[in-house]
């Protein structure tokens, strides 16, 4: 059986020979929460449990196990994650389900509380113990989460993995945990202590990608820019897309969750040079205030925002920035506020994000003197949000009338009318996309799916483009 397999959305069956009645164990789902990097985590337990004889389903009614792999990170997200625990745990009263299991950040930040809290599961998997789930699911799995000590994990290309969702793109992470100092960050403790996977590892899954389809990769860690090809140089991920590129192995690969320290001219330029690197970068840049990036504890001088910003605009102008951006920090007054709609108005991104702060037990900031009412933090988001949405209308307008290059995804879930697709300039899952009204009558619509088409942009719907393409000669 392959190592990698890739599944559709619904009955998620393992290619490869057939399970024998011997050696099938049961059916399996797993319920993702949370970020990216969450599912990469989901797709290595489904590659163990089809390993070992079990079924993946997409409906956890149909299953007889079930694995809520948990966000952490933030109280929402952690109120989100139990919220899904309790009603998935139902179904062991009233429906198949025989076992319960909870594995991911929930279970790295509060320990040996949900096993007093969550009587309801059968057994709780920290994110370092990802190999071990089908010891979980048959019982035999009994490590104590309150003194649990084990090696950092991180998956490398040997682990088995069963994608999960689309067949063209797929997420690659290339590192784990972090050594920045955030103020207001619980990952470091979650997630434990950066360390970063070997270029040859990374190729080597991107080329198992592409043998079976994928055409765009996104790599994606908690810090990108601290790559270091397991310790061999402090400046590798240049190299890693160099190396990336040469493979040929994918068409698009896309860098998300990058750090301020370690943007350099090298990476911007790789960003820019090499064909296969798409010409966007995700940025975390959090603030702009000095006096608030000072007390989120964040890069200052030539790695502060706005002169970050200035510079990768000077070197790198083609390259499509997207953002994120913290609002109520504690302190942050309506001066601070303003500084940033008025630094946000003058279009540097292409698309941001922004979210209200939130104060995380255990972190630094969580104490801090002036903590702000979340309903002047939800205004001061709509505030940015609002300056943004007038940038992208902006940015949109200008490109009607020129042609992408668009990777064809499938029919549009909002219509029937539309194939939905994305160009460069937009990654999976956070932002718009393009919708595709027109192709050549030589080219049907299922011939499209999985082709880069040159579109021509005729109009802007929302967030989102809507295009034609005009001659099947424009796809590859």
């Amino acid at each position: 059986m392959s190592r990698l397999t890739i599944v559709g959305q619904h009955e998620k069956q393992t290619k490869g020979k057939p399970l024998s009645a011997k050696s099938f164990k049961g059916s399996a789902a797993v319920i993702t929460l949370g970020c990216a990097k969450n599912q990469v985590d989901s797709e290595v337990m489904q590659g163990v449990l089809a390993t070992h004889g079990y079924r993946l389903v997409g409906d956890v009614e149909n299953a007889d196990v079930a694995i809520v792999n948990t966000c952490g990170f933030l109280e929402s997200s952690t109120k989100e994650s139990l919220d899904c625990i309790l009603d998935v745990a139902e179904l062991k009263e009233s429906g198949r389900l025989k076992r319960l299991i909870v594995s991911g950040c929930l279970v790295d930040r509060y320990r040996g509380d949900l096993q007093e809290e969550l009587p309801e599961v059968d057994a709780f998997v920290s994110s370092h113990d990802l190999l071990r789930i089908e010891e979980a699911v048959r019982g035999a799995f009994v490590q104590t989460l309150e003194d649990a000590e084990r090696p950092y994990f991180l998956y490398d290309e040997s682990a088995p993995r069963v994608l999960s969702g689309s067949t063209l793109s797929a997420y690659v992470k290339i590192s784990e945990g972090c050594d920045r100092p955030c103020s207001f960050c619980i990952i470091p403790k979650i997630r434990g202590a950066f360390r970063s996977r070997s270029i040859g590892s990374v190729c080597e899954e991107v080329r198992e990608l592409g043998a079976v389809g994928v055409r765009e990769v996104n790599l994606v860690g908690q810090d990108l820019t601290a790559f270091d090809d397991q310790g061999r140089s402090k400046n590798a991920l240049p190299m890693l897309l160099e190396a990336l590129n040469n493979d040929g192995a994918v068409d698009w690969i896309r860098l998300l969750y990058a750090y301020p320290l370690g943007i350099s001219p090298e990476l911007l330029n790789s960003i820019v040079d090499l064909p296969r690197i798409c010409t966007y970068l995700d940025l975390p840049l959090q603030h702009v205030s000095t006096e608030i990036l000072r007390a989120m504890k964040r890069p200052m001088g030539k790695y502060a925002t706005r002169e970050l910003v200035e510079r990768i605009a000077t070197l790198a102008p083609t390259i499509a920035l997207r953002t994120t951006f913290i609002v109520g920090f504690p302190g942050e007054t309506e001066r601070e506020i303003q500084e940033l709609e008025t630094f946000v108005a003058q279009g540097f991104f292409s698309s941001v994000g922004v979210f209200c702060y939130s104060p995380e037990p255990g972190t630094p900031a969580a104490t801090l003197e002036g903590q702000i009412d979340p309903e002047v933090q939800n205004e001061r988001r709509s505030r940015i949000l609002r300056v943004q949405q007038e940038v992208v209308q902006h940015r949109m307008s200008r490109l009607i009338g020129s042609t992408l290059s668009v990777l064809v995804e499938g029919p549009s879930p909002e219509s029937d009318l539309f194939l939905q697709g994305r160009a460069e300039f937009q990654a999976p899952d956070v932002d718009g996309v393009v919708l595709i009204n027109d192709l050549p009558s030589e080219l049907t619509r299922d011939a499209a799916v999985g082709q880069i088409v040159n579109a021509e942009v005729s109009e802007i719907a929302g967030y989102d483009l809507v295009a034609g393409v005009a001659e099947c000669g424009a796809c590859a």
